[in-house]
C-alpha cells in the first residue's frame, strides 16, 4: 500500500502542467487579434463615409472681411461685407447680399459645445417671437469634421433634430464661407445693414440678452 501511494504521488508529480503564463499569453494573443479585426472593420467603414455630402457649394463676391480679436469688439465695423450664396442639405439656395434687409448671421460648428448650447436658446427666442419682421436671420454651418463629432454628423442632421428652422448654408471643403467672413471662432454672430455694410461680429455663447442686443444693431442699421 506505502510503495503504490508513494508511486501514484510521484505520477502525479510529473504530469505536465501548462504554465499560467502561456494561458494568458493564449487570452492576449486572441485579444489582439479581435483589435486587429476590429480596427481594419473601422477603417473600412471610415473609406465607406462620403464626407462631401456635409458640405454645399458656395460663392463669393467682394472681398472678405478681415480676421480680428472680437472680444473687445470688431474693428472693421463699417467695412462691406462679400455677397455669399451657398445650398442648404436640400439644395436650396440662399444670398447673404445688399437685398435692403437687415440681417444676422449665425456661424456654427456641429461639434462645438457652446453651439450646442446656443442653438436651442435661439430656437426658443424665435419661438418666443424674438425676430422682428423688418430682419432676417441665417445661419451657416462651418469647420465640418466628422471626426470631431461623428454624433452630430452631418450637421443638417443635429439642427434637425434640434428643431433649427432658420435657413442654413452648409460652406464647402474649403471652408470659403467662413473666410469670407473672417471667422475667427464659433458659434460666430455677424450683423449686416440692408447694403452689407458690417454693423459688427461677435464670437461666443450670447445667449437671449446677446439676441436682443444684435436685433438692437440690425433695427439702428434699417435704413442702410
Amino acid at each position: 500500500m506505502t510503495k503504490s501511494t508513494t508511486t501514484e504521488k510521484k505520477s502525479q508529480k510529473s504530469e505536465p502542467r501548462f504554465p499560467a503564463k502561456y494561458i494568458w499569453w493564449s487570452v492576449g494573443g486572441v485579444l489582439g487579434l479581435v483589435l486587429i479585426v476590429w480596427m481594419a472593420w473601422a477603417i473600412a467603414s471610415e473609406a465607406d463615409v462620403d464626407e462631401s455630402v456635409a458640405f454645399g457649394q458656395v460663392t463669393v463676391d467682394g472681398e472678405a472681411l478681415p480676421t480680428a480679436d472680437l472680444s473687445s469688439g470688431d474693428p472693421f465695423v463699417g467695412l462691406t461685407a462679400p455677397t455669399v450664396t451657398g445650398t442648404d442639405a436640400d439644395g436650396n439656395e440662399y444670398t447673404i447680399g445688399p437685398d435692403g434687409r437687415p440681417k444676422i448671421v449665425v456661424f456654427l460648428a456641429h461639434w462645438c459645445p457652446h453651439c450646442q448650447r446656443e442653438v436651442p436658446q435661439i430656437e426658443s427666442w424665435l419661438a418666443s417671437g424674438g425676430l422682428p419682421e423688418g430682419v432676417d436671420l441665417y445661419s451657416a454651418t462651418v469647420l465640418t469634421n466628422r471626426l470631431r463629432d461623428s454624433s452630430t454628423w452631418p450637421p443638417s442632421e443635429w439642427l434637425a433634430n434640434a428643431g433649427w428652422s432658420t435657413p442654413v448654408i452648409r460652406d464647402n471643403q474649403d471652408g470659403s464661407l467662413a473666410l469670407a467672413y473672417g471667422l475667427t471662432g464659433t458659434p460666430m454672430y455677424l450683423v449686416l445693414d440692408g447694403d452689407n455694410t458690417n454693423l459688427g461680429r461677435i464670437s461666443g455663447e450670447i445667449g437671449v440678452p446677446g439676441l436682443n442686443a444684435l436685433i438692437s444693431i440690425a433695427e439702428a442699421g434699417q435704413g442702410g
